[in-house]
């Protein structure tokens, strides 16, 4: 399996993985969003057949926060690590502009997903951590979010690695 940047030549593949993954409005969204998403991500197999996509989103300020906005895998090739490899390269990614921590929206009732983040250090906040921990810029933050009602916010801290250097966050950027 391969994670790698999406292209507009993914486009095709990527609706079609929306629809089998969410309901209309969710599916509406999340190929809506592909035009602003960073880091906007597919996972291909071998034969460069898109398996599943991520759209994250990167808001900036000291320290950046990063927001995995929407994961999806074909529901073929569910359970095959393809959402775990895209939220990892995620982080990766995150971490290299500078975040300090990454949240994920998930309803409440997708077990799959909120298996897959809390196995990779999410934990579940409530949603007033975003003033807590940012203050003003936490609201809007959360306002930007869209969070739904049904769904629950995520948080990764990156605590087991060390901060990215000024260098690595300009070269990033």
């Amino acid at each position: 399996m391969r994670i790698r940047e999406a292209t507009v030549a993914d486009r095709a593949a990527i609706v079609r993985i929306a629809r089998a993954s969410f309901d209309r409005v969710y599916a509406f969204f999340a190929v809506r969003g592909m035009r602003h998403a960073w880091p906007f991500l597919v996972a291909e197999d071998g034969t460069s057949i898109n398996q599943g996509f991520l759209e994250g989103i990167l808001f900036r300020g000291t320290p950046p926060i990063g927001y995995v906005y929407f994961v999806a895998v074909d529901p073929r090739a569910r359970g095959m690590g393809s959402g775990r490899a895209l939220v990892q390269e995620s982080l990766r990614l995150f971490r290299s502009r500078g975040a300090d921590r990454v949240f994920a929206a998930v309803s409440k009732d997708n077990d799959p997903s909120m298996h897959l983040f809390e196995s990779l250090g999410f934990e579940r906040v409530a949603r007033r951590v975003l003033w807590r921990w940012y203050r003003w810029r936490g609201l809007s933050v959360q306002m930007r979010m869209l969070l739904a009602p049904h769904e629950v916010l995520l948080a990764r801290t990156f605590t087991d690695l060390p901060p990215a250097s000024p260098q690595e966050v300009s070269r990033a950027s």
